[in-house]
């Protein structure tokens, strides 16, 4: 390390060797346990690779990183360059003043008022997923909400129906390439091996045909003629200000894609952690219950779902414990220092939002599952960052947070979810997942 400079604490040593092997399958528990050995921030070398991380759960280095200085940092080449191979180049990957058009050309779709008027389609392909349910029915809820929340995206954003067999073969795709880019990302060296045994070229392929079927989609729409004022109508009839061209297909299939990807696997992953949570704490689901009741008629408004509430709580409780987005990552451009720490261009930073989200030094009980917790009046300024911060904080918060609000409260309406499992085995891998959620439902 250049002493020009001054990185938080070293991991090195055995536990710098651990840290580089184990946290190939477990970085959750490796990345958490190098923060209770050298606090909340702190440096690794990766040696051979030539590369200096800082990891942080600290809420001023986050928002300094993610707010403050957000100029002097881009997405790391983790997603510009080794995620994008296989996602494109849509706003999750893309950086800089390709990003900030995308951004503005999508944005809005994504307002309050084209969400809420989004809301009947919403109820009505999650009353179809619900219409099955019966009372001692054994599900895994994590297969359902999988499969839910894709048809809502689908349908709400890009008003189309995709068959369920290619419903299931994104989703196997998605989980597929992640597998991999999880390797090329924490293994040294490991893109030339995964290359030689063509496990990449497989990879890319897989994008290919999920390419394919967006594609699909896109020409489904053009060949129909129909105009259905939805996003996908919006993204067709978009141009750039600077030239008032349209986007290539190319980059309408990447933005898609990536909304599909985004749309779907975080909330259908957040989904299985609200509902896991709410099974092992009875009172939250009486409390939850009874203001679902409560408010009658009104529940499934706009101003119902979009409110402050218990539900509300609940969920922002389960994201908390079990944030989807477990880690951000960005690259300093240039050489940058925050209090006693600097470091140099090219860092590699990883903001620890898993860590962040259950620091004791700003979270009482922070194991805990407490939802009454977000009822203080001082709740916008938790160290609480699910959706990220900054100019990148998700273009679709509310929509998740809508989508969510409305499945809970229609669920509870009708059922309640005895989990069988007592304790949730988590994957770490682009995003936070459950490996399952079997249980059985309970017809009120």
């Amino acid at each position: 390390m250049s002493s020009e400079f001054n990185y938080p604490t070293e991991i090195k040593g055995t536990r710098k060797l651990y840290s580089l092997l184990r946290g190939i399958k477990d970085p959750l528990k490796v990345i958490s346990g190098n923060h209770k050995i050298a606090g909340d921030s702190y440096y690794l070398k990766a040696t051979l690779m030539d590369k200096n991380f800082i990891f942080s759960q600290d809420k001023e280095f986050i928002e300094y990183i993610l707010k403050q200085n957000h100029k002097n940092y881009s997405k790391s080449e983790i997603q510009s360059v080794t995620l994008a191979k296989y996602l494109g180049n849509g706003l999750l990957t893309n950086n800089g003043k390709d990003w900030l058009k995308q951004r503005r050309l999508i944005q809005p779709g994504f307002s309050k008022a084209k969400i809420t008027n989004l809301i009947s389609i919403m109820e009505e392909v999650t009353d179809h997923a619900f219409r099955s349910f019966k009372s001692d029915m054994e599900v895994d809820l994590y297969d359902v909400f999988h499969s839910l929340a894709f048809n809502i995206v689908a349908k709400t954003l890009f008003s189309s129906d995709i068959a369920e067999h290619e419903v299931k073969a994104l989703s196997k795709i998605i989980t597929e390439i992640q597998e991999v880019f999880a390797k090329e990302v924490r293994i040294p060296f490991s893109s030339e091996v995964l290359k030689f045994f063509g496990v990449i070229d497989k990879a890319v392929i897989k994008s290919k045909r999920s390419k394919a079927i967006i594609q699909s989609v896109l020409d489904k729409r053009r060949s129909s003629g129909e105009q259905k004022n939805d996003l996908l109508d919006m993204l067709i009839q978009a141009r750039y200000e600077d030239t008032q061209l349209p986007m290539s297909d190319e980059q309408l299939v990447d933005e898609m894609l990536i909304l599909f990807i985004a749309g779907h696997e975080t909330t259908a992953n957040a989904l299985s952690f609200i509902f896991f949570e709410i099974s092992q704490n009875p009172e939250a689901e009486e409390k939850l219950k009874k203001e679902i009741a409560e408010e009658g008629e009104m529940l499934f408004t706009s101003e119902s779902l979009m409110k402050k509430s218990f539900t509300s709580n609940i969920i922002k409780e389960a994201m908390r414990l079990h944030s989807p987005a477990w880690a951000i990552d960005r690259q300093a451009l240039e050489d940058d220092s925050f209090k006693h720490y600097s470091w140099k261009k090219g860092t590699l930073i990883i903001l620890y939002i898993t860590g962040l989200h259950r620091n004791p030094k700003y979270w009482k009980d922070p194991d805990s599952f407490i939802p009454e917790r977000f009822d203080d009046e001082n709740a916008k300024n938790f160290a609480y960052y699910p959706f990220g911060a900054g100019p990148r904080l998700c273009i679709g918060e509310h929509f998740a947070m809508m989508e969510m609000a409305l499945i809970v409260s229609k669920f509870y309406k009708e059922f309640s979810f005895k989990s069988y499992e007592k304790e949730l085995k988590k994957k770490a891998l682009v995003t936070l997942r459950a490996t399952s959620l079997k249980g059985k439902i309970i017809e009120i």
